[in-house]
């Protein structure tokens, strides 16, 4: 179901519920969100449950609408046309920091058939009021426009340190207008995948621009050099101390600080970068599309390996192709990916990173490897590992994987999995529970209820889940739903066993590296005891986080609740360029690489002075496709993610802005954290 969300005013955190948002919401059933299921909504938080005033008027194409949404200490109205539209007594608590003004989540950015041009007024307190008029950049061609549609609304905005002090007005005018049909343009993409229509000077129009840019980059960097105070590991050799070299990366705390020790003995503060070298991944749907692609490179030849089918498991005969190798193999010519590679590897030497992050990796280099669980049969969402026939078949796949690099010394330690496919959900606790017959499992969480909730009463659970058992196996073939409270207890008993076998059981295959468990992300789970869970059974805390800093007061609540050093697994300020580039905008985003470069500078330097925190990777290399890196397939120009993550561009240049300002910061990094050290 497509779902789209279009923020006139927003200052909120959802998990904290706190604060406001006013906003245009569409969820239809249809592919394209239409304005007969358009709908007004103000959100309103008190720090303990969310209220909402929603209306569905009809509206109308080229008509004047006038919204006022006021918010007092006990009660928020909605306005429409000057006519009251809902009413919601209750409190407020203001979220303070950011407020924005004109945002489409990324989240919520499904294609609609509309779009509005707004001004938007707000005032707080007795403050003066601000007003912003959000209209499009009138330089941006509008095929540009079509790869985000956003742009169409408005340039958005954001007014830093605002304080809704109630009573809070947003007033906002607007006028719906029809979208464009993006099909008269095509084709959009060029035979380098990018956009036909963007004029800039630095876009490639020959095979030989890519060659002389290669030129260049070499001389900058045997200019810049690979420093030595570093060794193969990003181990720093002028800390003035060492630790006892194993041949593996550990942890020790000293003088209160957590360190990466390197192989080599050398406390380390990793930088790394995702998905290095990627040289056939991402790639882009092409199905159902083709229209969109000016050239596409020969399905069979040289070029068939560049050809994938439903690369991303969803079995709809879907075919995607991954454009930027084309051009790793005009810039390098036969041996391109030897070529990419070794680029690869001098050019993160030269910019001062320890090593590669998630997703990828490079032959004798450090790198941390993502296990997964794809050829293990799930009993909802997760393997059942409760049932010994699956633990057997889960420990082999496990130890398949893990073997290889069982005595690596490149291996910074294991993970398995990513973020919320391993969140263990109340809704998938009802679903076990739900299944027919007696699996190991819902047999665990019966147990569990019975044993733990209940003192072996089987009556007061009876009771409790409006059951009728004579006896345990009875409760076994039930489908029972149980109390909220009694079904986070089974949650967390699941999420607590399954965690820890799987930590036991990669410790068993490979004691000798660490483990940094399933790359959690704060806010996306079901509460925050699912960060208590994944701590309680790893070596390092690896998480997940896009964030304007590296840590708010939350963040740095969470981190002070464990006694373990943290490592940050993704973390990125795709540059945006006002949608002027025909990249997406990520919920985290900046302007551009300069400004990307100084948000790097700030988050970086803060991770390094945190006593938890022992490195931070950077997602990731290389720029998406333009036309998306999916899943999914249709006549549409962008399907999934494509966001301008890379150091690299999808040309395979090097975004010299942005990389030069990494390189001052990461040749720092291990020099400010001693120094913050001291301060301690």
């Amino acid at each position: 179901m497509p779902s789209h969300r279009y923020h006139f005013a927003s200052q909120h955190d959802w998990q904290a519920r706190l604060g406001f948002y006013l906003s245009l919401e569409n969820e239809s059933e249809e592919p394209i969100g239409d304005i007969r299921t358009m709908r007004l909504a103000l959100g309103v938080g008190d720090g303990s449950s969310w209220r909402f005033v929603i209306a569905t008027p009809r509206w109308e194409w080229e008509r004047d609408y006038h919204v006022q949404a006021r918010i007092s200490r006990d009660e928020a109205t909605l306005y429409l046309n000057g006519q009251v539209i809902g009413r919601s007594a209750g409190g407020f608590k203001a979220r303070e920091g950011i407020l924005e003004v004109g945002i489409m989540p990324a989240w919520a950015s499904g294609p609609t058939t509309y779009y509005a041009n707004s001004q938007v007024t707000i005032s707080a307190g007795k403050g003066k009021p601000a007003t912003f008029s959000l209209r499009p950049n009138p330089t941006i061609p509008e095929p540009v426009r079509m790869f985000n549609p956003e742009t169409l609304w408005g340039q958005s905005t954001q007014l830093t340190n605002f304080s809704a002090v109630p009573p809070l007005t947003i007033e906002v005018r607007f006028r719906l207008h029809r979208l464009p049909d993006w099909k008269q343009f095509q084709p959009y993409i060029d035979r380098y995948g990018q956009c036909r229509y963007l004029q800039t000077p630095d876009k490639v129009r020959r095979d030989e621009g890519l060659r002389r840019s290669l030129e260049e980059e070499q001389r900058i960097l045997k200019q810049w050099g690979v420093s030595t105070d570093y060794d193969p590991y990003g181990g720093y050799r002028k800390a003035g101390w060492r630790e006892s070299a194993t041949g593996f990366y550990r942890v020790v705390r000293r003088d209160g600080y957590w360190w990466l020790i390197t192989p080599e003995g050398n406390p380390c503060f990793y930088l790394g970068v995702c998905s290095v070298p990627a040289l056939t991944w991402e790639m882009t749907p092409v199905s159902e599309r083709e229209a969109v692609f000016e050239w596409l490179p020969p399905r069979e030849g040289k070029t068939a390996e560049l050809w994938g089918r439903d690369v991303w498991g969803e079995q709809a005969g879907t075919d995607y192709v991954c454009l930027h190798a084309v051009n790793l193999m005009r810039r390098f010519g036969n041996d391109w990916k030897e070529k990419s590679i070794q680029l690869a590897r001098q050019r993160l030497l030269t910019w001062g990173f320890s090593g590669v992050g998630k997703w990828d990796r490079l032959e004798n280099f450090p790198h941390v490897p993502v296990l997964n669980r794809w050829g293990i049969p799930n009993l909802v969402r997760h393997p059942d590992i409760f049932d010994p026939v699956i633990q057997a078949q889960f420990r082999e796949y496990l130890r398949r994987q893990i073997e290889p690099y069982r005595n690596s010394a490149w291996v910074l330690g294991w993970s398995l999995g990513n973020e919320y496919d391993e969140i263990v959900t109340r809704e998938e606790i009802l679903q076990i529970l739900r299944l027919p017959g007696a699996p190991a499992g819902k047999r665990a969480l019966i147990d569990f209820a019975l044993e733990n909730l209940y003192q072996n009463s089987l009556s007061r659970l009876s009771a409790a889940w409006k059951l009728e058992a004579r006896d345990r196996s009875a409760l076994y073939i039930l489908q029972p739903i149980p109390p909220d409270e009694d079904g986070e207890a089974l949650r967390r008993f699941l999420a607590d066993r399954y965690y820890a076998w799987i930590y036991r059981t990669v410790k068993e295959i490979d004691p000798n590296h660490l483990y940094f468990g399933f790359w959690v992300v704060p806010g996306w789970w079901e509460n925050e005891e699912d960060w208590m869970l994944s701590a309680r059974h790893c070596d390092v805390l690896g998480y997940d986080l896009y964030a304007p800093e590296f840590a708010d007061n939350r963040m740095k609540q969470l981190i002070s609740r464990i006694d373990k050093p943290v490592l940050c697994g993704e973390f990125s300020f795709p540059p945006y360029h006002d949608g002027a580039r025909a990249y997406g905008r990520y919920h985290v985003w900046a302007k551009d690489e300069r400004e990307a470069g100084e948000l790097y500078a700030r988050w970086v330097r803060d991770a390094a002075q945190h006593p938890a925190c022992v490195g931070v990777m950077w997602f990731q290399y290389r720029d998406q496709p333009l036309t998306g890196r999916g899943p999914g397939r249709g006549n549409v120009l962008v399907i999934g993610e494509h966001y301008a993550f890379g150091l690299v561009d999808f040309t395979d240049r090097p975004k010299w802005e942005l990389v030069k300002r990494m390189r001052e910061v990461n040749l720092k990094a291990a020099t400010v954290r001693l120094q913050a050290r001291g301060r301690l």
